[in-house]
């Protein structure tokens, strides 16, 4: 795998159309695509997705769809990657014991810092983090079974930061953008992923994804990224396990 400044491949920069591909439109392709492949499959599903089924059961295959979604989009992403010469990973995975250990302590800190301060400024009001319109019952404990767990802690991660600091900012870096032009443009890409937010939210989103962003460049290697959005999402939720039932 040939490398350019940061240790990024330069496969990344051979294909930018088909980069851009994957950073703006399959992040909503995929989503839409599989949503209307499984309606077609479950007759239930739409019922979930309207609020007329609001089971346990019903939402734990919800998560199940979804989490089966994001793996299929994983692996065409990274069969792709693999196929430019850019790994499956769009980078190298391998990382230093020191920024493994950075990174796990970091990633926290990335997305747990801004998010206290945007909750400040929101005035402490439960379900700031999230747009008028979207149902959070979707995201209630008593529904965080298996599927919803391995979504969240590792398929979204895994996913975003292959996406974002692997094709994204690699392929901007290899072509030329400043570094910190790069980091910006990908973040922004990565946030407007994330419409479901509110404002403050997509501002925190942007703060992080600027952070995992950093940690790629400086690192050198994808698994540092990738671990501290794990370990970011993992200390959100088990924060979030340990905060009073609403209402």
């Amino acid at each position: 795998m040939e490398s350019k400044p940061y240790n990024t491949p330069e496969a990344l920069g051979r294909e930018p159309f088909t980069a851009a591909f994957w950073t703006l439109c399959a992040p909503f392709l995929f989503p839409v695509l599989g949503a209307f492949l499984i309606g077609l499959a479950w007759p239930g599903f739409n019922q979930v997705i309207n609020g007329t089924d609001r089971t346990t059961e019903a939402i734990g295959l919800l998560w199940t769809a979804l989490a089966a979604i994001h793996l299929v989009h994983f692996a065409i992403l990274s069969i792709w990657s693999e196929r430019m010469g850019a790994g499956a990973f769009a980078g190298s995975m391998r990382a230093s014991q020191n920024w493994i250990v950075a990174s796990i302590l970091l990633g926290p800190v990335i997305l747990i810092a801004p998010n206290l301060i945007a909750a400040l400024l929101a005035g402490g009001e439960q379900g700031w983090e999230y747009s008028r319109d979207v149902d959070t019952s979707f995201f209630a404990r008593e529904n965080w079974g298996i599927a919803y767990l391995v979504f969240a802690l590792l398929l979204a991660p895994i996913l975003e930061e292959v996406t974002f600091r692997g094709v994204a900012l690699g392929a901007l870096v290899v072509r030329g953008v400043p570094p910190f032009m790069a980091m910006a443009l990908s973040s922004a890409a990565f946030t407007f992923l994330h419409l479901q937010y509110s404002i403050p939210a997509l501002i925190v989103v942007f703060v992080a994804g600027m952070g995992f962003a950093w940690l790629r460049l400086k690192s050198g290697s994808m698994l540092v990224p990738i671990l501290a959005h794990i370990a970011a999402n993992s200390m959100i939720t088990f924060l979030a396990s340990l905060a009073p039932p609403a209402g």
